[in-house]
């Protein structure tokens, strides 16, 4: 009776533990992927800042003229 029940534990253990490796590499997976749109996005509103204060110094000569 002992026999059966460490067995069943120990497969139930396998299964958790199987199913919480897929959800570390799906929680993985999922933060690299927002990760990589967080930097991208960050590149992009650099840029667009930076076209920005060209737009703004343009501005700002054609007022003193």
């Amino acid at each position: 009776m002992a026999n059966i029940d460490w067995e069943t534990r120990a497969k139930e253990r396998r299964f958790e533990n199987k199913a919480l490796k897929k959800r570390i590499k799906e929680l993985t997976t999922s933060r690299d992927l927002w990760k990589d749109k967080y930097i991208h996005a960050k590149v992009l509103l650099s840029g667009v800042q930076k076209k920005v204060e060209i737009v703004k110094k343009n501005v700002q000569q054609i007022i003193n003229i």
